[in-house]
């Protein structure tokens, strides 16, 4: 089975960073987790300048896009994880080592719009949280997760995540093409939580077992 997760950019000032993923990590660890790293203040940065400067959409995507390749390379950095552009790549690296890896966004999402004929929005409807959702349904992942710098959103919808900003905009019409979804609010105790499940993407109350 493989995880997809998104670690948020917000997160990456977070001094113990790496501890903190290791204890999300361990809770999936009999699973092939794939990291994708969130923009953060880099993406902060474009919108700043989309503010300014008239640049199109499109531009301003790929611009965000480049800053989640910085907070990737970060990542490889303080995690010491291995980076893959593909999933040839990924599955080739876990026949032999089963530690998480990092995924390269640009080329991958690039190759998979090419290849699919499947594109997904490139606006500020669009942040890294759909941005990796999109590429969880792509791969596909068994269960995204989330890790955020907030309380996971328990009985809120998706779309209602979305009105209260804790997701972008776009991220609705994602959810119900993913098994599972769950959160993680990283600066508290990185416990991996269920948050909603496709079945008409209702909100998950029953108790779950943590390794789901």
């Amino acid at each position: 089975m493989t995880v997809v997760i998104k670690l948020g950019g917000s997160l990456l000032n977070l001094p113990h960073l790496a501890d903190a993923v290791t204890t999300v990590l361990s809770q999936r660890a009999d699973q092939h987790c794939l990291i994708v790293a969130g923009g953060g203040a880099v993406a902060d940065v474009v919108r700043e300048w989309s503010r300014v400067h008239p640049l199109d959409d499109e531009t301003a995507h790929q611009l965000a896009i480049s800053g989640m390749e910085l907070s990737r390379r970060l990542l490889e950095r303080l995690l010491g994880f291995r980076s893959v552009a593909s999933r040839e790549a990924a599955f080739q690296t876990w026949k032999y080592d089963a530690a998480p890896l990092l995924l390269e966004v640009e080329p991958f999402v690039t190759a998979e719009e090419a290849e699919s004929g499947l594109s997904i929005p490139h606006n500020w409807d669009v942040t890294s949280d759909s941005l990796a959702g999109w590429i969880a349904t792509r791969w596909p992942a068994d269960e995204f997760v989330l890790l955020k710098s907030i309380p996971t959103p328990h009985r809120i919808s998706a779309a209602g995540a979305a009105v209260a900003e804790l997701v972008d905009t776009y991220f609705p019409q994602l959810a119900p093409q993913l098994p599972l979804i769950s959160w993680s609010d990283l600066r508290a105790s990185a416990r991996i939580e269920p948050w909603l499940m496709a079945d008409a993407n209702e909100i998950r109350t029953s108790q779950m077992n943590q390794n789901l």
